[in-house]
């Protein structure tokens, strides 16, 4: 991405004006060098990585290349608008939900063996009933893991801090109010590593220039897949 004076985006291969109203032509990318680029104001930035949609809410990115995030709630969160109250889920209720689904698309094949077997007794093929058995596992190990994640309690006194100017608030309200960030943030990286690769650090000897070894540890992916995505083929 190229920036004119840190505050304008320049598209390669469009033209642009600058502060002079001087046009200049769409080549300007290619055919200009770094330092004539530089000495009207351009200079190039590279983008960060976006951060995960899944995890948070995302806006940029900004001129600097960087994006602006909020983590998404981990917990369910209740609000009383105009009377009525409103619940947005949470990231665990959400993805409870996409458990449950999935686990009832990839059974929803063979739902009908079992219909047969409650109406007819008809035995429901061996291969048939190993994949079902191995789907419920999975589901019930994904739903297990997000639910040990346990909700945050939120202070009865919180909403009250929290509508306080930052002046007005007594160093025991503003503990109140980093406590409860801390452990939102603690369960949020808890969820989050639910979708992790597995890991494992092994510990390997190397030699430095002198000649002396010394022990460094690596950490390197398993191999083994992600739980959350851990569902048995058919």
């Amino acid at each position: 991405m190229f920036v004119l004076n840190n505050t304008k985006e320049l598209k390669p291969g469009k033209t642009w004006i600058d502060d002079n109203g001087v046009q200049h032509p769409g080549n300007w990318a290619s055919v200009w060098s770094d330092d004539v680029k530089a000495s009207y104001g351009i200079k190039e930035v590279v983008i960060q990585a976006k951060p995960d949609s899944k995890f948070y809410w995302v806006s940029g990115p900004s001129k600097d290349g960087t994006w602006t995030s909020i983590p998404r709630n981990t917990d369910d969160v209740t609000e009383t608008v105009d009377g009525v109250s409103i619940t947005t889920l949470g990231l665990k209720s959400q993805w409870l939900a996409k458990t449950k689904q999935t686990a009832n698309t990839l059974l929803a094949p063979t739902d009908w063996q079992v219909i047969a077997k409650a109406e007819r007794d008809r035995a429901i093929d061996s291969d048939v009933a190993i994949y079902r058995a191995a789907v419920i596992t999975a589901c019930t190990a994904i739903e297990k893991a997000i639910t040990d994640i346990t909700d945050t309690a939120i202070p009865s006194d919180l909403v009250t801090i929290q509508a306080k100017d930052e002046e007005d608030k007594t160093d025991a309200d503003k503990k109140v109010v980093s406590d409860y960030e801390a452990e939102v943030a603690t369960k949020f990286a808890a969820f989050k590593a639910l979708f992790d690769a597995p890991t494992k650090t092994t510990k390997v000897t190397k030699t430095s220039v002198s000649g002396e070894e010394y022990e460094v540890e690596v950490i390197e992916p398993t191999g083994e897949p992600v739980l959350m995505f851990d569902w048995p083929e058919q």
